[in-house]
Order: C-alpha cells, then structure tokens, then sequence
C-alpha cells in the first residue's frame, strides 16, 4: 500500500468484513479531528490515518485533539501501515 486513501480503503473493507462499521470523519467545527470512525461490539474508535510512506506525521493540533479525546475516555489510534490495520482488525475482532 502506498497512499493515504489505500489504507483507508483497506480499513473500511476489514472492518466491515469482521462486521463493524466504517465512516469517514470531517468535522466542521473542529480542525484536527481523526479521520475515520469505527465501530464494532459497542465500541467505537476514532482512527487517524497517516500515509504508509512514513511520511505522514501528526501536526501540533492533531496531537492536541488526540490528547483531548483520549482525555475524555475516547479510543483513538494512529494507523500508518497495513500491519497496524490488521493488527487493530485482530485485536477487536478476537475480544
């Protein structure tokens, strides 16, 4: 996988393939948000997704809003590869 948009891909098929949803996120109010949401069993997850060239990092208020979100019992996870995808896709599936 080399861009952005093929990892997001992948997310989107491997979590509706193991049952859960998928959207993608764009927040009008709120600069920084992370880009996708999914649920599975009752729980959600806030993904932001980064280019698996390694090129992608997170900006200053990307990392703010992380921290805010967490702060407020959110999960959120930064995904950069396809083996963070299928790692995430396994550990939810396997719980």
């Amino acid at each position: 996988m080399k861009t952005e948009a093929q990892l997001q891909r992948y997310l989107r098929d491997e979590a509706r393939r193991i049952g859960g949803t998928f959207d993608k996120l764009e927040s009008r109010s709120r600069r920084g948000f992370p880009d996708c949401l999914i649920l599975y069993k009752r729980v959600c997850w806030f993904v932001e997704l980064k280019a698996p060239t390694g090129k992608g990092a997170l900006s200053k208020l990307q990392h703010v809003v992380i921290a805010d979100l967490r702060k407020h019992g959110a999960n959120v996870l930064i995904i950069d590869s396809k083996q963070g995808v299928d790692d995430f896709i396994n550990a939810v599936a396997g719980s």
